[in-house]
């Protein structure tokens, strides 16, 4: 007999860090998937919002992508960038293309984690400098350089960094000192505090901001349309490269656009992305000018990065979500969900607002009349939504 959810959580603790977050009272291991669905290994059947955190895109089983993946499987797994490989070669053709960015070239990573990293190693490098700007609230991801870029305590298990860190104000409204103000107001706000941070807290020749056009971990806020736009303009003032984070709002989850950054009329010198690209498949990249890209002074490989069975699912999966335009739906969809939510938001004295574009919205659960963060609500209404077969993040 397979094991049960039980005996895998000890079976996960005692081989597994401490510190590896679980959902769940009681968690639970997945079997297999299909459509939007997925069963457990004791035969559960859950409605699943959350896609191994927004990674698993278009679906489980999904025919196409599951075909491509099959027929690269039958020739080779890996090799590595010291080869040409044409699926790999296809992609980042196919990627800088639909990035946006001019003369662009792609470098791929296996996660997002990975894929800022190389972002940062590329704009200081490129800039000559070790200095960066990161928005309060954010998340980039956990590796050691992500780590100093990410402004959430319960994320943070260092403070240890060769880079030098300024945080300045960003798209979270709801405890944000300039949270009371429109949105015209609330954007020059921002961008005061951002002349103020390069002038007062700097010298000048920073590297880049890097940003997430809706910050994920951060609760998917979200801010005013148009708000970079402006900080564009002061940072190319200093020559300050802007790096926008799309590992959670690129390929058309907002609904309004392709890429998060649309929404705001810049174009970033540098975009990272990964998680829903593969479907599920390791993959990740970096997108940047060529100028910026061929800027590094040394070699450099990736081992896994652009691997033809990644290369093939990411392939397949891009094809998939535009031939089938998941971008709209992204639209259409999201609209009917805050539609049912808003009501429900709007009378619930412990939920604080509703948050987010197209399929990637959010509530906030907060002590009743107040905005006081609730964590504890929160893990119960995961519980709950559990128990009726559906799975939220």
């Amino acid at each position: 007999m397979p094991a049960s959810n039980q005996e895998l959580h000890e079976r996960y603790r005692k081989a597994l860090p401490s510190w590896l977050a679980l959902y769940y009272e009681e968690p639970i291991s997945m079997e297999r998937g299909e459509g939007r669905h997925v069963w457990d290994v004791e035969g559960n059947r859950y409605l699943d919002f959350f896609g191994g955190i927004l990674t698993t895109m278009t679906g489980y089983s999904v025919p196409e992508i599951v075909q491509a993946v099959q027929e690269q499987a039958a020739k080779v797994f890996h090799t590595t960038t010291l080869y040409t490989s044409e699926p790999m070669i296809e992609l980042a053709e196919q990627i800088g293309e639909l990035s946006g960015i001019p003369d662009a070239k792609v470098f791929f990573t296996n996660s997002g984690s990975e894929a800022n990293d190389a972002a940062l190693m590329l704009a200081t490098g490129y800039r000559k400098s070790n200095q960066v700007l990161a928005l309060r609230n954010s998340y980039h991801g956990r590796s050691f350089t992500n780590v100093a870029i990410t402004s959430h305590r319960s994320w943070s298990p260092t403070s240890l960094s060769g880079l030098n860190v300024n945080f300045v104000q960003g798209g979270y409204r709801l405890r944000s000192p300039f949270g009371q103000l429109d949105d015209d107001a609330f954007t020059e706000a921002c961008v005061d505090d951002l002349e103020q941070v390069i002038d007062m807290m700097t010298s000048g020749d920073v590297a880049c901001l890097i940003m997430e056009p809706i910050q994920g971990v951060g609760g998917f806020a979200t801010p005013p349309d148009g708000f970079f736009g402006p900080m564009q303009k002061v940072l190319n003032q200093h020559g300050i490269l802007l790096i926008s984070d799309e590992v959670q709002t690129g390929w058309g989850r907002t609904g309004e656009h392709f890429w998060g950054y649309e929404a705001h009329g810049v174009t970033p010198d540098i975009l990272t992305f990964a998680k829903g690209v593969g479907n599920g498949m390791a993959m990740g990249g970096v997108v940047a000018r060529a100028e910026i890209m061929d800027s590094l002074g040394a070699n450099s490989i990736s081992t896994f990065g652009g691997n033809p069975m990644s290369s093939v699912a990411a392939l397949a999966n891009i094809r998939y979500v535009l031939d089938h335009d998941l971008q709209g739906n992204s639209l259409r969809m999201g609209q009917r969900l805050r539609d049912r939510l808003q009501p429900m938001v709007d009378e619930t004295p412990w939920i604080a607002e509703l948050r987010g574009k197209g399929l990637m919205l959010a509530i906030e659960t907060v002590h009743p009349d107040s905005n006081q963060p609730d964590g504890a609500t929160a893990s119960q209404l995961m519980e709950h939504t559990k128990r009726d077969g559906l799975l939220v993040g």
